[in-house]
C-alpha cells in the first residue's frame, strides 16, 4: 500500500507513473478486444449459419487458447520481436474461443418461430438479421465480451516481457528485485481495473438488453 500512496508514483509527466502505466494497459486491452471483435464476429456469424464451419473454426480457436501465454511469446519473439505484435497476437487469439462460442450460442438459441415472424412480415435476411436474431442474441455475446475483457486485462501483464508499457511493469521488474510492495500495488490496480471493466460491461449488457422487448413484440 506504501507504493500506492507514494505521491511520487502518479506524476503525469513520467511514462513509469501509476497513472501512464493504467492508460497504457487500458490502451492495450482496448485495442485488443476491437480486433478480437472484428475477427470473432464474422467467424461467429459463420460457423452459426453453416455448420459445416462450426467444428474446424471451434476446434483450432480451442488448441491456440491451450497454448501457454509465456510459450506462445516465446515463439513469437524470434518473428515479431519487442513489438506491440508479440503481445497482441496472443491476446486476440485467446479471446476467440470464448467470443465465437457465445456468438454461435446466442444466434441458435433464437427460437425459430420468432424468424418465421418476421419472414412472413416480408423481411429481408439482413432486416430479420438486424431487428431479431441481433437484439436477441446480444446479451449472450456482451456476456463473452465480460469474460474475455477481464482475462485480457490479466494476461495483457505479460507485456512487460515484451518491452511494451503496462500494469504488468508494476509486477515483474519489481519480482526481480524482491520489491513486493510495488507488487501488491499492481496486483491492486489489476484486480480494481478488471471489476470496473466487468461491471461497465454488466450495466452495457443490462442496458442493450432492454432491445429484447423490441425484437420479442414483433412476435405479438
Amino acid at each position: 500500500m506504501k507504493y500506492l500512496l507514494n505521491p511520487d508514483n502518479y506524476d503525469w509527466t513520467d511514462p513509469g507513473s501509476i497513472p501512464s502505466l493504467i492508460l497504457k494497459h487500458f490502451y492495450l486491452v482496448g485495442i485488443t478486444m476491437l480486433i478480437a471483435l472484428a475477427i470473432a464476429i464474422p467467424l461467429g456469424i459463420l460457423a452459426a449459419r453453416y455448420r459445416q464451419f462450426y467444428l474446424p473454426i471451434l476446434t483450432i480457436t480451442d488448441i491456440l487458447y491451450t497454448i501457454p501465454s509465456i510459450a506462445f511469446i516465446g515463439i513469437l519473439i524470434p518473428i515479431t520481436h519487442l513489438s506491440s505484435s508479440t503481445i497482441l497476437i496472443p491476446l486476440i487469439l485467446y479471446t476467440q474461443l470464448v467470443l465465437i462460442r457465445n456468438i454461435v450460442t446466442g444466434i441458435n438459441s433464437i427460437d425459430p418461430h420468432l424468424l418465421e415472424v418476421g419472414r412472413a412480415m416480408g423481411m429481408t435476411p439482413l432486416q430479420s438479421f438486424m431487428r431479431i436474431t441481433f437484439p436477441l442474441a446480444l446479451p449472450t455475446v456482451v456476456a463473452g465480451i465480460r469474460i474475455t475483457t477481464v482475462t485480457t486485462i490479466g494476461i495483457a501483464t505479460l507485456a512487460s516481457l515484451c518491452g511494451q508499457s503496462g500494469l504488468g511493469d508494476l509486477i515483474f521488474p519489481s519480482l526481480a528485485v524482491f520489491d513486493f510492495n510495488a507488487v501488491t500495488a499492481g496486483a491492486i490496480l489489476l484486480g480494481l481495473f478488471a471489476v470496473l471493466a466487468d461491471l461497465l460491461l454488466l450495466g452495457l449488457q443490462r442496458l442493450l438488453n432492454r432491445g429484447r422487448g423490441d425484437a420479442l413484440s414483433i412476435a405479438k
